[in-house]
């Protein structure tokens, strides 16, 4: 009997101890949001016209109700990380690995599209021009600039 309280006292202190507080949000959600928010701010950078106009903390509200927490429970949470030296880090890798993931996705899309555009780029043998055709017909489509592109 002694052994099985033993064995239930290990449980729940592992688990108490595994366990982050509550109203804190789990360290792989905190990664996710954290990639979620970096990307929308390097895309909202790179575009002018969104950069003037956006409130970031705005359009954070609704990616934050996406996984189910209010901006209060992040900076809850971020105060608790950032508390919690070993655990931010963690977060960091985390975030760190997922946008390396998207990143690496991203770039595989683009080298397959550039494989599948390069039989697109070889052109067919053009036919000799007669001597009365004009030099507009010389001068190649819309179609096929963009495919020798």
């Amino acid at each position: 009997m002694k052994i099985i309280r033993v064995i239930i006292l290990c449980c729940v202190l592992a688990a108490a101890i595994s366990c982050t507080p509550r109203g804190i949000i789990p360290k792989r959600k905190m990664a996710a949001i954290n990639a979620e928010m970096f990307l929308f701010d390097q895309y909202a950078a790179a575009d002018r016209e969104i950069k003037r106009i956006t409130d970031t903390t705005a359009i954070y509200k609704p990616l934050l109700r996406s996984y189910g927490y209010t901006a209060d429970d992040y900076f809850r949470s971020l105060e608790y990380y950032l508390d919690n030296s070993r655990e931010m880090a963690e977060v960091l890798d985390m975030t760190e690995k997922i946008l390396k993931k998207r990143e690496n996705k991203i770039l595989r899309r683009i080298e397959a599209g550039a494989r599948k555009n390069d039989t697109t780029i070889i052109e067919k043998p053009r036919k000799q021009k007669k001597s009365d055709e004009s030099d507009d017909d010389e001068l190649p489509k819309a179609d096929e600039t963009l495919r020798m592109n």
